[in-house]
Parts: structure tokens; C-alpha cells; sequence
């Protein structure tokens, strides 16, 4: 996936705007995602989905798989969310009755529409919040986004760390699918009796691999004169977008303007 990821980013149909305005762009909306009403998040939302599956092109499966993921976390916090565990006498002094209610000893179990509220809040400014950044991972190349934070005078330390990141991360990925397709070729998932001792061999071997690589990483950045710092690439020039640069500013002003009448 982390591949496709990459191809996306470098075959898109935005490829060719200016980092720095996608970048904006990508942070002014999930900036304004945080505070505006949900509705406006809502309208933000598909906006946001507009860019990514009709300007840029992306497939829809890919949004829907790695939207699905992070939707994922959210979803096993719903529990947290939305269920709450309180004695009786609390649960009496609520001002409105609860929707559902399991009582045990003294203690209940209780859902109540506050809690529904919070939970729909907090999974509608997750799906919007992704998605601005996702917009930014479909669609622009990394070292693009580290040219721009270097032409921004982003300290070349936290340049370093973020490309050995970005590096190790594809190996780190890399290195686990071969050993799970290796387990598989060897029966290592078919019972879910060696489930558990298949996922722990996983993991031992997936650090000896790690770290393996890791030190063939370095050797490799040593035979090439490696002497502390890293260059960044620039790359090709880009040419601002008129076009897209008015519906960024009419389409904001227009959200600005809804989220004062609605708040």
C-alpha cells in the first residue's frame, strides 16, 4: 500500500500545483475543521473529498480503505464515548432519562443522547481532519513537502529526522510483509490456534530484520560519503493555479461566512 501511496502522490491530477498551496490549503482546513460547527464540517468534508477523488483523481477505493483505517480507532473508543457506568443515585439526578439502561448492584449502565452527541461530534471532525491530510499525502510527494520545509527555513536537524523517518518507515512495512507472506506460504495463519504464535514470531523477527536493515541503511549512507547532513532535492518549478487559488479563497470565505450564521 505504502507504494501506491507514493505512485499516487507523483501521478495525481494536482501534481503539477505548487506545494506550498496545497500545503496551505491542507492546513487551513484542518485547522478551521477543529473549531467549526458541524455542519460546516460536514460541507467541509465533501469539499475536501471533491479535491481528492474529483481534481486529483484518486480512486475511491484508496480514500475509502485509508479513511476506513483511522475510522477504525474511533470506532473502539465509541464504548468510552457513548456508554457510561454510574451509580443509581448519580444516574437519579440526571435532568433528562437516559435512552438505554442496564442496571446491576447498585450500578447502571446508561446511554444518554449527550453521550450520542459527543460521539458523532468527535467521528464527524476525525473524518474531516483525515481527510485534509490525506488530501496532502495523495497528492504531494514527500520530497517535495521537504523542499518547501527547508525553503521555509525548517530547522535541517528536524529535515533529517523526518526523511530517516520516512525512510525506515517503507522499510519497516517492507520487512513485515515479506515475513507475514513467508509465514503464510508455511501455514502460519491457517488455525487460529497458531494465530497468536504466528504474530509473535512476527514480531521477534520483524525487529531482528528492522535492525538488520537498519544497519545496512547506515553502511550504505557511510560508502557514499555520508558526512552528517543530508541534501535536499529541489524539485521541478511549479506555476500557480489561478483557478484553484479562487475556490480555495471563495469556497473558505463562504464556509467562514456559514460558520458565523450557524455558531
Amino acid at each position: 500500500m505504502h507504494h501506491h501511496l507514493e505512485w499516487y502522490a507523483y501521478t495525481n491530477r494536482l501534481r503539477s500545483l505548487p506545494p506550498a498551496q496545497k500545503v496551505l490549503f491542507s492546513l487551513s482546513a484542518l485547522g478551521f475543521a477543529l473549531f467549526a460547527h458541524p455542519l460546516v464540517q460536514g460541507l467541509l468534508w465533501l469539499w475536501l473529498i471533491l479535491w481528492i477523488l474529483g481534481y486529483a483523481r484518486i480512486p475511491w477505493r484508496v480514500y475509502a480503505l485509508l479513511l476506513g483505517t483511522i475510522m477504525a480507532f474511533w470506532f473502539l473508543s465509541l464504548p468510552a464515548l457513548v456508554v457510561q457506568i454510574l451509580p443509581n443515585r448519580v444516574l437519579d439526578l440526571w435532568a433528562s432519562a437516559p435512552l438505554a439502561q442496564l442496571s446491576f448492584g447498585g450500578w447502571s449502565l446508561a446511554v444518554n443522547s449527550e453521550g450520542l452527541k459527543q460521539a458523532f461530534t468527535t467521528g464527524l471532525r476525525t473524518a474531516v481532519c483525515s481527510t485534509a491530510l490525506l488530501f496532502l499525502v495523495l497528492t504531494t510527494p514527500f520530497p517535495s513537502l521537504l523542499a518547501l520545509a527547508a525553503q521555509w527555513r525548517v530547522p535541517s536537524f528536524v529535515l533529517e529526522i523526518l526523511m530517516l523517518m520516512y525512510r525506515y518507515l517503507f522499510t519497516l512495512l517492507e520487512t513485515a510483509l515479506t515475513l507475514q507472506l513467508a509465514q503464510r506460504a508455511r501455514g502460519g495463519y491457517l488455525r487460529r490456534s497458531r494465530w497468536l504464535l504466528s504474530v509473535s514470531l512476527l514480531a521477534a523477527q520483524l525487529l531482528r530484520q528492522s535492525l538488520y536493515r537498519y544497519q545496512q541503511i547506515h553502511l550504505a549512507l557511510l560508502s557514499r560519503g555520508f558526512q552528517g547532513q543530508f541534501r535536499v532535492l529541489r524539485p521541478q518549478s511549479y506555476s500557480y493555479s489561478q483557478r484553484y487559488g479562487l475556490e480555495i479563497l471563495v469556497g473558505g470565505s463562504a464556509l467562514l461566512v456559514l460558520n458565523t450564521i450557524v455558531a
